[in-house]
């Protein structure tokens, strides 16, 4: 594994168990995927949660459940991180988080971290029934339906795993189009600007006006 993204890794605060396994480089026993698919479709059936195309704008999360949707942006020396948590209240805003790290990585690998650091920033703020959305596709699909992958980009899908399977939340990982993730993306653009870690518990300018678009 690349040192930089090593320690990227461990910049995210991880279980240290998971974190030995990442770094062991330990493949995902065939078993083991089958046995999380097979919680993840029981989960998927057992709530409202739509797992159908996805829908081009955002959704408030169905009753019981959070939504924190997730971003990454990328500039010439920085990659930018925004999360943000709404509840199904009208989809009202909880709380939000803007990081950024250097080196650049690929886009993949960046949106990837995005999604590590959303589920353990939820895991420490202890919510349950969680849906992460992210509009990176081969994210998604790399953490719900793990392969084994040798690169920075596979370790750090195979860390998201990791923390899901150990964890005893009710966590989902969804696919949704660019159009109904615009508040990630706009606190991932504005990450770079501001601190290196930042907490939102109000709602910051820079989202203001498309959380209110989305809550009509």
């Amino acid at each position: 594994m690349n040192n930089g993204i090593y320690d990227l890794i461990m910049y995210i605060p991880i279980p240290i168990s998971i974190i030995g396994s990442i770094n062991n480089g330990i493949s995902i026993a065939p078993t083991s995927i089958h046995s999380w698919r097979d919680t993840q479709q029981a989960r998927n059936l057992a709530s409202p949660i739509d797992q159908s195309v996805p829908d081009p704008k955002w959704c408030k999360p169905p009753t019981g459940w959070l939504k924190c949707n997730i971003d990454a942006s990328f500039s010439s020396n920085k990659v930018g991180i925004g999360a943000c948590i709404r509840n199904n209240d009208e989809g009202t805003f909880i709380t939000a988080q803007t990081k950024w790290f250097s080196p650049i990585t690929d886009v993949d690998t960046g949106e990837a971290l995005g999604l590590l650091a959303a589920i353990n920033w939820v895991l420490d703020l202890g919510y349950d029934n969680v849906v992460f959305e992210s509009d990176s596709k081969s994210v998604v699909d790399s953490v719900t339906i793990p392969k084994p992958n040798d690169s920075d980009f596979g370790a750090i899908t195979r860390a998201c795993y990791q923390v899901l399977t150990h964890s005893t939340r009710n966590f989902q990982v969804k696919f949704i189009r660019r159009q109904a993730n615009e508040v990630a993306h706009a606190l991932a653009k504005a990450a770079p600007s501001l601190a290196s870690f930042h907490v939102f518990n109000n709602v910051p300018t820079c989202i203001y006006n498309i959380i209110i678009n989305e809550m009509v």
